[in-house]
């Protein structure tokens, strides 16, 4: 196959990809090109001169993929390596395992209507090399931590040499302005994929996709919104003027006291990592400081303890994790529906049911990349 040859296939793949998948062609479009026949493998996401480029070798991505349906395959798994923002997560790390945590996430969301990538990772081949079967649909920190249980020696993540992550380590001393470009890379991705829609995504995909571009708020003050929204009455106080006579240094002022009660409940599960706990802890001093609110704090599992001093709280690590306790122990605690504001910091994972509950006013705090697992979420849903 001569140049013109390949650089014509790569061309039709990149055109396949933007027909079938506009969304994931559109994130190939925004990224800058360049060629490296010194690049050991097809492809390359890297960090440089202020820009993300798409590294490419010709020789070897058409001699691994030869025709445009796989060369699109090949092409929109770079782009989910940006939606999942891989380069940025793990600019600091590069070992194998994380290589193939990483492939394993985001090769489950590649365009079926253009058929399997040559020599891709999947949950398909752990299972096959090792009977294990991983969850379908988890972020790359879930794989690496579950691969790291059973393996001892990483394996090739193929003999295609799809892509090297090592260039994401050129984040490094940059990841601020790195993680600005490639969000707005996304953006513009989203808006030039508009006219066509994003195509058929997943609602993994969407969420993600979601995450960066959304104008993220700050948690806290979402939750003083609710509160704000809350009846409220008034107490007498010397330390304010009297606004109806700001002269008369003998009246008092007034200031509003919330009847609204915050109720603060900590997942305890053993999927909560010690390092995960203490962040929760640090935010719910945090939250204690700032509002004026009544605060009582919980830890829960599968039941639901009461924690009288947050500072003091020893952490012992619990079992699995379910949502309905926490919502049976507010009634068992004779907290009021209508005056409870609950906040709820968790990982996400617990069971899918859909949970009843008269209790409307519900924060759930996750960090970034998980999503809560109960089938019909309700209250809102706020990434830390």
């Amino acid at each position: 196959m001569n140049d013109n040859e390949k650089n014509n296939l790569i061309v039709d793949g990149i055109k396949t990809l933007l027909d079938e998948s506009p969304l994931y062609g559109s994130i190939v479009m925004n990224l800058d090109r360049e060629k490296d026949l010194n690049l050991d493998h097809a492809l390359a996401l890297k960090w440089h001169n202020h820009r993300w480029f798409l590294v490419i070798n010709p020789n070897i991505l058409t001699h691994l993929f030869t025709n445009h349906n796989q060369i699109a395959l090949a092409l929109a798994h770079e782009a989910l390596h940006v939606i999942w923002q891989h380069p940025l997560r793990y600019a600091k790390q590069h070992e194998p395992l994380i290589d193939l945590g990483t492939d394993l996430a985001v090769n489950q969301y590649l365009p079926d209507q253009l058929g399997e990538l040559p020599g891709a990772m999947t949950l398909q081949t752990i299972f096959e090399m090792y009977g294990k079967m991983l969850p379908d649909q988890e972020d790359s920190a879930v794989y690496i931590a579950r691969l790291a249980e059973f393996l001892d020696q990483v394996p090739s993540r193929g003999d295609n040499q799809l892509d090297s992550h090592s260039g994401w380590s050129s984040v490094n001393g940059a990841l601020d302005e790195a993680k600005a470009a490639l969000d707005m890379i996304l953006k513009k991705a989203t808006e030039d994929a508009k006219h066509s829609g994003r195509g058929q995504l997943s609602l993994a995909v969407r969420k993600h996709i979601d995450e960066v571009i959304a104008p993220h708020r700050n948690w806290r003050a979402i939750i003083r919104t609710g509160l704000s929204q809350q009846p409220n009455k008034r107490r007498e106080s010397r330390a304010r003027f009297n606004r109806r006579q700001a002269y008369r240094l003998d009246l008092t002022g007034e200031i509003s006291v919330f009847n609204a009660q915050l109720v603060v409940f900590i997942d305890n599960s053993a999927s909560i990592s010690d390092q995960q706990a203490g962040l929760m802890v640090a935010n719910v001093i945090a939250l204690t400081r700032q509002f004026d609110a009544e605060v009582h704090v919980f830890s829960f599992d599968t039941q639901v303890y009461a924690i009288k001093k947050i500072k003091d709280w020893v952490r012992h690590t619990g079992g699995g994790t379910t949502f309905k306790s926490i919502f049976s122990a507010l009634i068992d605690q004779k907290f009021n529906p209508k005056q409870t504001i609950v906040v709820i910091l968790t990982d996400g994972d617990g069971e899918e049911d859909e949970v009843q509950t008269a209790f409307k006013q519900v924060y759930w705090l996750l960090p970034q990349g998980k999503k809560l697992s109960i089938s019909q979420p309700f209250g809102k849903v706020v990434v830390v």
